[in-house]
């Protein structure tokens, strides 16, 4: 059964609420649990409660503490990249927080490096990623979960009070606050006092008894590999953070790692025609499509091109393309919408905007991720799916530089997406 299907036989979500959710999935991407959350349609608790039905497997959710020793075990690279981390050790068994507890290659191996049975506990996606940008010092893109910007949910009678809120969304929170909100997401969350949560791996033992065993498998011997020493979390101002990098992992296997043989920096992307764009669109297959195909037509226009994706009260980087645009600093933006920022006019607006953006401290630490300053001029252009804002497509010449007003066919293009995203939506439900 698909956790779609579980959570509508369970109650704890509508037809209507998950058919909103895979229209945002499509959208912003992520898993179908992340989203729903997002939006307010689900907690995190029951989204682990339900992960867990779907798998057949042990289930954890809230703020989530592992075990220096268990760290120990493996490397944070591999753990990184295979999408799991170490919990709880004892003398022989290591629980293991996972988004897929059926990776039974995965299992196996860190089974015959450790010496320990086993045990994969499933957690939701988003939880992951903070947990692997806070104790492996991995790169995920920021989401509205991460940054504190979830829909309120639903409760009786608040149905009235939730749509004034759409209307006139309140301020995210103050300058101070987001900044700490900002960094710490970028680090994988608060602090914690090392307490487990309610529905943590320690209260699940029951269910952990109950996990089904992976298939054995051989796997060749193993090189010893020194542990790495246990993270430290250290506040580092978000214009400073740096994407992580991580080294070749060590082999799981007996046989030395290959020689690594420098791959030969990708050509970098060619500018599209009017034409050229509007038939790549029409046939988009994600939103990975749909966003490369936007920057490639600006980039022919203008030097520096961003699309941004917008959450509730939160903007946050998605993709970037020009000079001196890298796109892993792109994914690390989080600008909060203000009464008065000028993101915040474009998506109240849904009108685009040409003119000097408003110098306040958010747009401040954005101009400082792409590395120069503020531009004379830019041209913000929002994205409408089904009449909601869901991207804004910002574009400049650089610092100090005036921005060409030249917008008729992105305007043109602008309704292209959304066509383009409505057809994925529509392959997607009825899938």
């Amino acid at each position: 059964m698909r956790l779609g299907e579980q959570l509508l036989k369970d109650g704890l979500v509508t037809a209507e609420g998950l058919e909103e959710a895979l229209e945002a999935q499509v959208v912003h991407g992520g898993r179908l649990g992340t989203n729903l959350v997002e939006l307010g349609l689900l907690s995190e608790v029951d989204l682990a409660k339900a992960l867990g039905k779907v798998h057949n497997s042990a289930f954890a959710s809230g703020e989530m503490v592992p075990d220096p020793k268990a760290m120990e075990l493996v490397s944070s690279n591999h753990a990184d990249d295979k999408e799991y981390l170490p919990m709880r050790v004892d003398a022989t068994r290591l629980s293991i927080a996972v988004v897929n507890p059926h990776d039974f290659s995965t299992l196996d191996a860190i089974a015959f490096k450790t010496g320990k049975r086993v045990v994969p506990v499933v957690i939701p996606e988003f939880r992951m990623n903070q947990l692997l940008r806070r104790y492996c010092k991995a790169f995920r893109p920021l989401r509205a979960v991460d940054m504190n910007a979830v829909r309120p949910r639903p409760s009786a009678g608040s149905q009235a009070e939730l749509a004034k809120a759409a209307e006139t969304p309140p301020d995210l929170m103050s300058e101070e606050e987001f900044q700490s909100v900002y960094a710490s997401a970028l680090r994988g969350g608060a602090d914690s006092d090392g307490d487990m949560g309610e529905e943590e791996i320690i209260t699940g033992v029951e269910v952990l008894e109950a996990a089904p065993e992976p298939p054995p498998a051989t796997v060749r011997p193993q090189v010893p590999v020194a542990p790495p020493p246990p993270p430290q979390a250290i506040a580092v101002p978000p214009q400073m953070v740096q994407p992580h990098v991580p080294p070749p992992a060590p082999a799981l296997g007996g046989s030395p790692p290959p020689v690594q043989v420098p791959r030969a920096p990708e050509p970098p992307p060619t500018p599209l025609t009017f034409a050229e764009a509007q038939a790549e669109l029409a046939r988009s297959s994600d939103r990975e499509d749909v966003a490369h195909t936007v920057l490639r037509f600006a980039l022919g226009k203008w030097k520096r091109n961003l699309l941004l994706s917008v959450q509730g009260s939160l903007v946050t980087g998605w993709h970037g393309m020009g000079v001196g645009v890298r796109d892993a600093v792109v994914r690390r933006i989080g600008v909060p919408l203000r009464e008065q920022s000028t993101f915040r006019l474009v998506r109240d607006t849904r009108s685009h905007y040409i003119g000097p953006v408003r110098r306040d401290a958010a747009m401040g630490v954005f101009y400082k991720l792409l590395g120069d300053g503020f531009p004379k001029t830019a041209v913000i252009l929002p994205l409408l799916v089904r009449g909601k804002v869901v991207h804004l497509l910002y574009v400049d010449n650089g610092p100090d530089q005036l921005t060409p007003p030249d917008v008729g066919e992105l305007l043109i293009l602008s309704q292209s997406v959304g066509r383009s995203y409505e057809a994925m939506m529509r392959r997607r439900k009825s899938a």
